[in-house]
């Protein structure tokens, strides 16, 4: 009996090890106008690509697709599934139909995970020095690595990318279709008053500075607020969007939510001004799900080794 409990055990060690080693898939889908330049579609899809060839292409395959026309997000959804869908949504009109907003919300039914992020739009963009893609030390590509995995891991979701009021209208169409009621809101302009919390943000595969983070946001202060909260979704379940990153306008005032989540940030808290990789008081970074199979595996085949010399 312990004979066989111990094949079973190894099998499944074994089959989640492998499981895990797949990429996860995510489309890429950019509605953002160019803005004369400013938001061309290659910065856009460098993002994307971005996440397509990182560690050498095995953790991402990412898809990207630009389009303001309406209809073609429900084609695009008609006849392709994904892990996680990233909306970089950058408009101050209406850029998706009915159509469109069933497709998300089938999508959602069974990867009801969000992020959302106020700052997608500057992330990637013909401004400064700042904000060209992937930012101060890789920061800001790290950061969309860190976002993106946070959503495959926990089985996949979506997240919604903006800039600030002038720009939020196709945003708020795809979160008010899966969370009636929450919507992206506000001009801010971040201080050095602020903490991310836990470390999902600035130490999962990737670790990130704060005060990168900050420097890049600060350069081109005009991010929206990501909405916190208690809501029903379009499930009929509750859900709470915490807040990841909190950061005031001006030293003492009140803060605002930068990038929020449908799931609550670890312990500790990093001030958006520490320059420790990680964060100043995150712990290690948490190993991947195969990483921990592997772990599993190393152990059973340890303790098997020791019951035979036994």
């Amino acid at each position: 009996m312990k004979k066989q409990f111990l094949q079973v055990l190894l099998s499944s060690v074994l089959f989640v090890a492998v499981g895990n080693a797949s990429a996860a898939s995510v489309l890429w889908w950019d509605s953002t106008p160019e803005y004369g330049g400013q938001g061309a579609d290659s910065l856009r899809q460098a993002m994307s690509d971005y996440l397509d060839t990182y560690d050498g292409g095995g953790v991402f395959d990412s898809t990207y697709v630009s389009s303001e026309v309406q209809g073609t997000l429900a084609t695009q959804l008609a006849s392709n599934t994904y892990d996680v869908i990233v909306f970089d949504a950058t408009s101050g009109s209406n850029k998706f139909n009915a159509d469109d907003l069933t497709a998300v919300q089938n999508h959602y039914a069974s990867k009801s995970n969000v992020l959302l992020d106020g700052n997608l739009y500057v992330r990637s963009i013909n401004f400064n020095a700042s904000t060209i893609f992937p930012g101060i030390n890789d920061s800001t590509g790290a950061l969309t690595v860190n976002q993106v995995n946070q959503l495959a891991v926990r089985g996949g979701g979506i997240m919604i990318g903006t800039d600030h009021n002038c720009c939020q209208t196709d945003a708020n169409q795809i979160l008010d279709a899966i969370i009636p009621g929450a919507a992206f809101s506000g001009n801010t302009s971040p201080s050095t008053d602020g903490v991310f919390y836990g470390s999902d943000l600035l130490n999962d595969l990737e670790a990130i500075a704060a005060s990168d983070i900050l420097a890049h946001w600060s350069s081109i202060p005009s991010q929206g607020i990501a909405e916190t909260g208690d809501f029903t979704d379009n499930n009929g379940d509750a859900i709470t969007l915490y807040s990841q990153v909190d950061v005031a306008n001006f030293v003492g005032g009140p803060k605002n939510s930068f990038i929020s989540t449908s799931w609550a940030p670890g312990e500790g808290e990093t001030d958006v001004d520490d320059d420790t990789p990680g964060g100043d008081d995150n712990g290690g970074t948490v190993p991947e799900p195969s990483s921990l199979a592997l772990i599993g595996l190393g152990l059973l085949m340890f303790g098997m080794r020791r019951r035979k010399i036994s």
